[in-house]
């Protein structure tokens, strides 16, 4: 199992570098951001944070509250926001306050009630028999439902996880996760049988459990050296392009016309994408 944990780290480390390294879809990608100057700089950049998207109400009231403590900067804002839409937005969620913190936590309450809901609503289709004990326990005993649902939640969300990313390993996980409990069922009566006829049809039952989950193991581990196969064969196209990049960079007439381009755009001001400068 250690093995199988080091080509899935593996894995999610050639994940990560491929997603990084993956140029943008031709329908985002922005003209300005074909040039030659652009690149470095961009890949340089952190990712941002995530960030809401304030609706016209929210927007409504974080003026509101600016208007109350500084009404000149909240005019500021207002006129900014004809100008330059996206700036406004930058300042607004800069200079919001409690205002915006208390949009932000709205967001993520309704977030939070979301993904509670699509959970009880996955259980309810793939594990009836837990969805109805769980439901039980809700005026019974709150305190009690909370920790049960907390519970299935890490219990059952690594296969909800893989179902949206990956269907074949998610199949893979709900089998071994009735393998695994079924030889939980099985030690325990094999500890309590006192026949040994019983016993020994228990034991054999065990012994076919463990060899089924040992298959599984080797699925999964499978599963993973495909996948990892498939990023190391994007990352060596991607090796490539960028080798065959800077080759056709160090020519004398693609780095005179590049910087020509530069030069032009520098000098005649035109307001195109932002370089940071």
């Amino acid at each position: 199992m250690e093995k199988c944990r080091g080509i899935v780290l593996l894995l999610s480390v050639a994940a990560a570098v491929a997603v990084t390294a993956l140029p943008c879809p031709a329908g985002e990608k922005k003209e300005e951001d074909k040039s030659f100057f652009t690149e470095d700089a961009q890949r340089g950049q952190r990712p941002r944070r995530w960030r809401i998207e304030l609706t016209k109400e929210e927007i409504s009231r974080i003026l509101e509250g600016l208007k109350k403590h500084d009404p000149e900067n909240a005019k500021e804002l207002v006129k900014l926001r004809g100008r330059d839409p996206e700036k406004f937005k930058e300042e607004l969620r800069r200079q919001g306050g409690e205002q915006y913190q208390e949009i932000l936590r709205e967001h993520y309450e309704k977030w939070r009630q979301q993904r509670r809901a699509d959970f009880l609503d996955w259980l309810a289709k793939n594990y009836r028999r837990d969805a109805r004990e769980l439901a039980s326990l809700k005026s019974r005993d709150p305190d009690l439902y909370e920790k049960k649902l907390n519970a299935m939640r890490e219990k059952y969300d690594p296969i909800r996880d893989a179902e949206r990313r990956n269907p074949g390993l998610a199949v893979i996980l709900k089998e071994d996760l009735r393998l695994k409990e079924r030889r939980c069922e099985l030690i325990a009566k094999i500890k309590t049988t006192k026949r040994q006829n019983d016993k020994k049809k228990l034991i054999a039952e065990l012994q076919d459990v463990v060899a089924d989950r040992y298959e599984l193991i080797v699925r999964r581990k499978r599963l993973a050296y495909e996948r990892l196969i498939k990023r190391v064969e994007e990352l060596q196209n991607w090796i490539k392009k960028s080798r065959a990049e800077i080759a056709d960079a160090r020519k004398a007439e693609v780095k005179a016309e590049n910087v020509k381009q530069r030069m032009k755009t520098l000098l005649e001001g035109k307001k195109g994408f932002s370089w940071g400068d």
